[in-house]
């Protein structure tokens, strides 16, 4: 098990994957976010092929596990994150270009005889935290009149609410106006169909 991320060059092969597997510290990668918590440390493995003389191709499989906040109920829950990525290095022709500067993308210049994938785990990792948790996908979240966690308790704020309203009703005094308007309507109604038949039957008695 290696508890590093910097890896010889001399120490591979030619033509063939070299495997190693890794756990690593967190502080170690400077995985430091807020609002996350690191709980376990990053655990892999690294596959290195060496390749046209010094050219070193690296494909990476790492995981941990961290503590987030749920963004609708806000209560705190654990979740792993898994992150691939494949990078390759080739000797630096320029020792004033840093490390890990791109050639372009997936590709990184390494001095000497070794290189780091440091920052290509931190980076990987850190795209896979979410950027809206959630305990859940079924989570409820927080009733909002009364902040009370709809996953964990029965919240009577609805229940409330339509007795408020049924209660209105009946108290208001224009609880009845649209039954007395109706009433009304059909009222008048009837008065002119009476009228109505009076004047057919007047008309046909002439």
């Amino acid at each position: 098990m290696k508890n590093t991320l910097a890896f010889d060059v001399r120490n591979i092969k030619d033509g063939n994957f070299n495997n190693h597997e890794v756990e690593i510290p967190t502080s170690q990668i400077d995985l430091n976010i807020d609002e996350v918590d690191f709980l376990s440390p990053v655990r892999g493995l690294i596959q290195l092929l060496r390749h046209s003389e010094n050219y070193i191709y690296v494909k990476a499989d790492v995981k941990t596990v961290i503590e987030l906040q749920c963004g609708k109920c806000l209560e705190s829950f654990t979740t792993d994150i898994d992150a691939t990525f494949e990078v390759q290095f080739s000797p630096n022709p320029n020792p004033e270009q840093s490390e890990t500067e791109d050639i372009e993308d997936g590709e990184r210049y390494y001095d000497g005889e070794t290189f780091d994938i440091s920052d290509d785990t931190r980076r990987a990792l850190a795209i896979q935290i979410p950027i809206w948790p959630l305990c859940s996908q079924m989570c409820e979240g927080l009733c909002y009149n009364c902040g009370a966690n709809l996953n964990t308790e029965d919240c009577i704020c609805e229940d409330i609410g339509d007795l408020e309203s049924d209660v209105s009703e009946l108290t208001s005094p224009f609880a009845n106006l649209s039954q007395m308007l109706e009433t009304a309507k059909l009222g008048k109604q009837s008065k002119l169909n009476n009228k109505e038949r009076n004047t057919k039957n007047g008309s046909s008695k002439t």
